[in-house]
């Protein structure tokens, strides 16, 4: 149903953002903000809050979906770009279930690679694949 969908693409990010914000706040006191672990977590909690957002934009426009009048928004990306999107997207999850969570490096001829496409549905494919 859609509404188990929605439910499953936001559970992921919001477990995300929860559990980058309890690493944060048991962060000793004198730990600053441009702390190296820090900074991760706040990407962390920007890439899924992004994410979230686009879930939800994606949801207002079910009536387009449903009518087959879906707009694909094609644009340059690097596929190390977005699975290094989907990995803090996922890592602080995968720590607090004690999984470890890798990213392969990428052949050297496709790290640098420009492919087309639309980003935020691949992300939400991958985003799917890993959760």
């Amino acid at each position: 149903s859609l509404i188990r969908m929605v439910m499953h693409d936001l559970r992921s990010p919001l477990l995300s953002v929860a559990n980058a914000v309890a690493i944060v706040l048991n962060m000793m006191p004198e730990t600053r903000i441009d702390d190296s672990d820090v900074v991760e977590c706040l990407r962390a909690m920007a890439t899924c809050s992004q994410l979230m957002q686009h879930i939800v934009s994606d949801m207002l426009d079910f009536e387009r979906i449903d009518s087959g009048r879906l707009v694909l928004v094609p644009a340059a990306m690097r596929v190390s770009q977005l699975l290094k999107a989907v990995a803090a997207t996922f890592s602080g999850l995968a720590a607090a279930k004690g999984v470890m969570l890798r990213l392969v490096p990428l052949l050297p001829d496709l790290e640098h690679t420009v492919f087309i496409g639309d980003v935020r549905r691949l992300q939400q494919c991958v985003n799917n694949g890993v959760s």
